[in-house]
């Protein structure tokens, strides 16, 4: 009997246990699931710089930040880098015109001088993207450089950047469009299909970067 007693003593433990832990699971994997999101957002309080730099992707989002930096001032100039990847005829009319050109021209309807753009399309990648921009600071004698993404890219995009253009003397600001008006918004990111696959894309490439690149989040 006193057997019995102390075996159902210690299951009713066990099972007590056991709830407390899915209660605890159910209540902080949101905290931490918000937590981790909001870590992947890093942002700068931004100065004067000689260019912004508009990164690919976002459906024109990271282009219209840049656009808005240039109008206010704080970038002189906007520098527009990603892939030279046609966009389809039936969507231009236009036979062979990059989306590269395609922004280009936005942003001279929204006020930015032409003198003012430069288009340079040779990345697939961040790095790639980087890279470019190394480059064309050099020739450009550019100093103070803010690179322009979306929320959830801007830790990996930092990192990048920081690995790439060390030594060069050139200083790297990061900005996106603010949460509220970005498409991405970290919080409750799981319910929402775009974000969780951009959480679970940025996840994937910080470990590729951290082994191929030697790029680290916390660089």
């Amino acid at each position: 009997m006193a057997d019995r007693r102390t075996h159902l003593r210690k299951f009713l433990r066990n099972l007590v246990l056991f709830v407390l832990l899915l209660v605890t699971i159910r209540l902080g994997a949101p905290v931490l699931a918000n937590g981790y999101a909001n870590w992947l957002v890093v942002g700068d309080d931004l100065e004067p710089a000689d260019v912004a730099v508009a990164l690919s992707g976002a459906d024109g989002e990271r282009l219209l930040a840049a656009i808005e930096l240039y109008k206010s001032g704080t970038a002189k100039k906007i520098l527009i880098v990603g892939p030279e990847v046609p966009i389809l005829k039936v969507y231009s009319g236009d036979e062979g015109l990059t989306q590269g050109e395609a922004k280009r021209r936005i942003a001279v309807k929204r006020g930015v001088a032409e003198d003012d753009i430069l288009v340079e399309l040779r990345a697939f990648s961040t790095y790639q993207e980087a890279e470019t921009v190394r480059d064309v600071a050099a020739r450009e004698g550019w100093h103070d450089v803010i690179v322009v993404t979306s929320p959830l890219h801007t830790r990996r995009a930092k990192a990048t950047f920081r690995k790439v253009l060390d030594g060069t003397g050139v200083r790297i600001q990061m900005h996106h469009l603010a949460i509220g008006r970005s498409s991405q918004d970290p919080k409750d990111w799981w319910h929402r299909e775009a974000e969780t696959v951009a959480v679970g894309t940025e996840s994937f490439k910080m470990l590729f970067y951290s082994y191929e690149y030697r790029v680290f989040p916390w660089s």
